[in-house]
């Protein structure tokens, strides 16, 4: 979904083709322009050495030159008589996450489904640190040993968990403020709201 309109994934997909289509467009010119003004060259020189009765070799040596020579500078003309096109951009894609699509109002703009995603990622992410250092505070150093050379196997010291809780508290809160700024209802107020009255 882009984050700055209400389009759907059709119209991603659709701006990514055009994207790449441009961009071959483009790239194509690029060689196919120099070719030809060498090709033009060449062709001339051509002529113009067959009229000499030069050597073969030297006449050969000769059209290479000028062809290169012709692609060289109808490359630099081109590119400085030519304005610049504006690259097309295709319209950038974002998961949403299963928290704003359940609770997210119909109405909310793209923009803000967005930010709310990135904010709930972060989160988990920070959840799941939490979870890890605080099962590798458990582990004594013996097992938290690391061969060297292996970069698969990583560990959280306990030096590191009151930060990782502070990070993990950090970002649960600005999930919950985002989420009531922007109306997103949560499973646990969702569950709150839905409970019987005595």
């Amino acid at each position: 979904m882009p984050p700055d309109s209400g389009t759907d994934a059709t119209a991603i997909i659709e701006s990514h083709r055009r994207a790449r289509a441009a961009r071959g467009k483009r790239d194509a010119m690029g060689c196919l322009v120099p070719i030809a003004g060498g090709l033009l060259l060449a062709a001339a020189a051509g002529a113009v050495v067959a009229s000499l009765r030069l050597p073969f070799r030297d006449a050969a040596i000769a059209v290479a030159l000028l062809f290169v020579l012709g692609a060289t500078v109808t490359a630099v003309i081109a590119s400085r008589a030519v304005p610049a096109t504006p690259i097309l951009r295709p319209l950038p894609s974002v998961l949403i996450h299963p928290l704003v699509a359940a609770g997210a109002p119909a109405d909310l703009p793209a923009r803000d489904i967005a930010l709310a995603s990135r904010v709930f990622d972060e989160r988990d992410r920070a959840e799941a640190d939490l979870r890890k250092a605080r099962a590798d505070a458990q582990l004594t150093d013996e097992e938290r040993y690391v061969s060297p050379g292996d970069r698969s196997t990583w560990y959280f010291g306990p030096e590191d968990l009151p930060r990782i809780e502070r990070t993990a508290d950090d970002a649960e809160g600005r999930s919950r403020e985002v989420a009531s700024r922007l109306g997103i209802v949560l499973d646990a107020d969702r569950g709150r709201d839905s409970a019987p009255e005595d």
